[in-house]
């Protein structure tokens, strides 16, 4: 990055606001994704103008430009290959209006999952996504990869709560789209286009979300199966007695043991799979409920299922699940972890196929799963120092997402393409419609400097 660009960044947001040394910049340099690459410069904008006038610096220059949020991105999308400016977005983290009439929020982008819920939850509502990654993940970020999570299977992806938004197009153009800034607003509605564009059509600086009223009752339990096929297969029965829970969560043995290791919960140490259960909404109807999947799950062979009694036992139900991704971290040093998805029905094949692969290429694949959606996540352990044993973790990669496009499935159910599946985009699509994407792309931002290389191929 020349000083002339490093002095005009400067003039846009501040000195304060521009990293520029290799040390002040590292932390940059990588996603939550094995992917790293040394940035140009880092730069904290606070406002949508600030973003806009370096989207027409580097328009006006070519030099490339990568949005960030909090940096949960597990495939390599915020990162910059071509050492541009990463423009993380964590500095606009305001709540600029709540209303509880219309039951929407108007936030920026860099605002954090968690946090607003906790700002309306005293008013009785809640922001319904809910990511692994909550308690650090920005909103932004959500809408940019689509994301998912645990109470997807009732309650939908983030693009089901996104009403309207701001966008800075990659030539520095400012856009408001779809009911923004409130819903009443009558502006094209175009905001899907952005939503689970993983920040390659353009960077979203503010967001009309959704709210949804907090259900007045929660019930909470968990099963133990002695084998994933029929922890799988409980899944789709439960949804066809017309039940739809608000999670279905399926932890195998080897995340579970670490979690238990972890944690000392009192798992049984010969379970192979763990499935956690909750449902919502009315006290009357969620007993019943509840009551009826303890009936499925004693049907189709649970070793043991319980009832979460009280609010701690339901705290360390959930505290399990959170604690995955650090656990299975005790294991080995890194891990990949997937998101391909497939229909319900095939969740018991597409385990024994994991399964498979972890033998095949002799890794430890532990396998947790937003179920409900079909969305696996197995992760897949291996020590980069290990060279032999970081390109087997990349082999068995490559065909758990062949597997899953066999499968009538998806590359992706929440993670995004980023880099990491690139290569796989050919298999999942037609020419036709990667074309189509193409020049999409081409027509919002002719000049390829947006986090380019990400999603679709450049050139």
């Amino acid at each position: 990055m020349t000083p002339d660009i490093i002095n005009r960044l400067k003039k846009i947001v501040g000195n304060n606001d521009v990293l520029t040394s290799k040390i002040s910049m590292e932390m940059y340099a990588y996603d939550s994704s094995p992917f790293i690459f040394q940035p140009g410069a880092v730069v904290f904008p606070e406002s949508t103008e600030e973003v806009a006038e370096i989207m027409r610096l580097g328009n006006e220059t070519g030099i490339k430009v990568v949005p960030r949020g909090a940096g949960t991105c597990l495939s390599g999308g915020a990162v910059t290959p071509d050492r541009g400016i990463i423009l993380v977005l964590t500095k606009m983290d305001k709540i600029l209006d709540i209303d509880v009439i219309n039951e929407t929020a108007l936030v920026e982008t860099g605002v954090i999952n968690l946090n607003l819920t906790k700002a309306v939850e005293s008013m009785g509502y809640m922001f319904a996504p809910d990511p692994a990654s909550l308690k650090v993940a920005t909103i932004g970020g959500n809408v940019a990869e689509c994301a998912g999570g645990i109470k997807g299977v009732k309650y939908g992806v983030t693009k089901e709560h996104v009403l309207g938004m701001e966008v800075v197009l990659p030539t520095g153009e400012i856009v408001q789209l779809g009911g923004f800034p409130n819903p009443a607003d009558n502006r094209p509605n175009l905001a899907g286009i952005f939503n689970g564009s993983e920040g390659t059509f353009g960077i979203i600086t503010k967001i009309l979300v959704k709210l949804t009223k907090k259900p007045e009752a929660v019930r909470t339990m968990a099963a133990i199966f002695d084998s994933l096929d029929k922890a799988g297969e409980v899944v789709s029965a439960i949804i066809s007695k017309g039940i739809i829970p608000t999670t279905l969560e399926i932890m195998d043995k080897a995340s579970l043991r670490a979690v238990d290791d972890f944690l000392n919960l009192g798992f049984p140490k010969d379970a192979e799979a763990l499935l956690l259960i909750e449902v919502d909404g009315y006290a009357v109807e969620v007993d019943e409920q509840i009551d009826t999947i303890a009936g499925i799950c004693r049907e189709m062979g649970a070793s043991s299922y319980k009832k979460a009694e009280n609010e701690a036992e339901r705290e360390n139900l959930w505290k399990a699940r959170r604690s995955g991704n650090g656990a299975l971290g005790r294991i080995k040093p890194a891990y990949m972890v997937q998101d391909a998805t497939v229909p319900r029905s095939k969740l018991p094949e597409m385990f024994r196929k994991v399964t498979e692969l972890g033998q095949k290429y002799n890794i430890i694949i532990a396998q947790i799963a937003h179920a409900g959606d079909g969305n696996l996540h197995p992760h897949l352990m291996y020590d980069p120092k290990d060279e032999a044993e970081h390109h087997r973790a990349e082999e068995a990669s490559a065909e758990i997402f062949k597997a899953a496009l066999d499968m009538e499935g998806c590359l992706t159910g929440e993670h995004g393409i980023g880099l990491e599946k690139l290569p796989y985009m050919e298999l999942a699509f037609s020419k036709d419609d990667l074309e189509f994407k193409a020049k999409m792309k081409k027509i919002l931002d002719p000049n390829s400097i947006l986090n380019p290389g990400k999603v679709i191929k450049a050139g």
